[in-house]
Order: structure tokens, then C-alpha cells, then sequence
């Protein structure tokens, strides 16, 4: 009996020992556990894209340098993007450019993204034709410089383009017409 009561109480200094232990384990590990827990957030980012519509472009009227005389002498007709006309030559001459035809600067519309910045490129001259005698028209100007803009808070930007009509000294009579490419793209 003596030795059943002493593993008995053998046993009994074993659990406490090993209840100790694990009692003691789990205070080193519990304020780790708690420090982890309290230093962590965990939040849900976002992701967003916006896909763009190109940019669409429309002529809204043509660059009119109007009618004139025929030049004896040639010269040039010079129309800004705001419409203010400047002539050299015979192209300057009362008889030569006739006042009351309607002149004006081209005008485009943009439609894009508000507030995007787009470039405005174009070609540096192109020639006009009355079917078998030919003009040129170059140094085109976009208000005040040919580079583009910026898209307005409503999705459009208008923009006017100038030009230098050049008529050659004998000039053939004839109504003179052709085409210059402008091609915008986002920045």
C-alpha cells in the first residue's frame, strides 16, 4: 500500500510539474500573442481605371481666304486664328482682295476626357487646286501656336487654325479648294 500511495503521489508531482510548465508556457507566449494583435490592422484597398473614349475631333467651318483679283504681281493672304487678315504683295492692293467676301479662321471641336491635355499636329503646307492650277496654303497657327490644348471642364475645346494663302503673279481665276490633316492625341 505504501508504494501505491507513493506513484500516487508521484503522479500527482507530475501533473502539477507539467501543469506548471504549461501554465508557465502560456504566459511567455500570451503577451507575444496580444502585442501581435494589437499592432495589426487589416484594411481593403481599392482599385479603380478609367478607359478613354479617343478623342474625336470635328471641323466646324473651313479656313475662307474669300475671293480676290487676280494678282499681276502675286503675294500672300494671311489669315489668324482669331480672323485678322494681313496680305503682302498685289494680295495687298485694294483692286487685288475683295472686302466684302466672308474670310474666317478654321474652327475644330474637341470631345475627350475634362481636363486632359491633348497635342494638335498638322503638316506644314498643303497645295489647293481649281482642277488644273494649284495654290499653297502653309504656316498654319492654332491660337497663336500649333500644339494642342487642354479638354474644358465640359469635355470640349474649340480651337481655330489660321494660314497663309501664297497666289502666284497671274494667278488662274478659278474657286481654289483641298485639305489639311490635323491629328490631336492625348498627352
Amino acid at each position: 500500500m505504501a508504494l501505491i500511495h507513493r506513484g500516487t503521489r508521484i503522479m500527482r508531482k507530475i501533473k502539477h510539474a507539467v501543469a506548471v510548465l504549461v501554465a508557465g508556457f502560456g504566459s511567455l507566449t500570451a503577451p507575444h500573442a496580444l502585442a501581435a494583435s494589437a499592432n495589426t490592422s487589416v484594411v481593403g484597398g481599392t482599385a479603380s481605371a478609367q478607359v478613354a473614349a479617343p478623342l474625336q475631333l470635328v471641323a466646324v467651318n473651313a479656313l475662307q481666304f474669300g475671293s480676290m483679283a487676280q494678282p499681276q504681281v502675286g503675294g500672300t493672304l494671311t489669315i489668324s486664328p482669331s480672323g485678322a487678315i494681313s496680305t503682302t504683295g498685289d494680295m495687298g492692293t485694294a483692286t487685288a482682295v475683295m472686302q466684302t467676301t466672308a474670310r474666317s479662321a478654321a474652327s475644330f471641336n474637341v470631345t475627350g476626357i475634362a481636363g486632359m491635355m491633348f497635342t494638335a499636329t498638322g503638316v506644314s503646307q498643303v497645295t489647293i487646286s481649281n482642277g488644273s492650277a494649284r495654290m499653297t496654303v502653309g504656316q498654319f497657327t492654332i491660337n497663336g501656336t500649333f500644339s494642342g490644348g487642354q479638354i474644358g471642364a465640359n469635355g470640349t475645346y474649340t480651337f481655330n487654325i489660321g494660314g497663309t494663302l501664297t497666289a502666284a503673279a497671274g494667278q488662274a481665276p478659278g474657286t481654289y479648294s483641298g485639305t489639311f490633316p490635323i491629328t490631336v492625341a492625348y498627352n
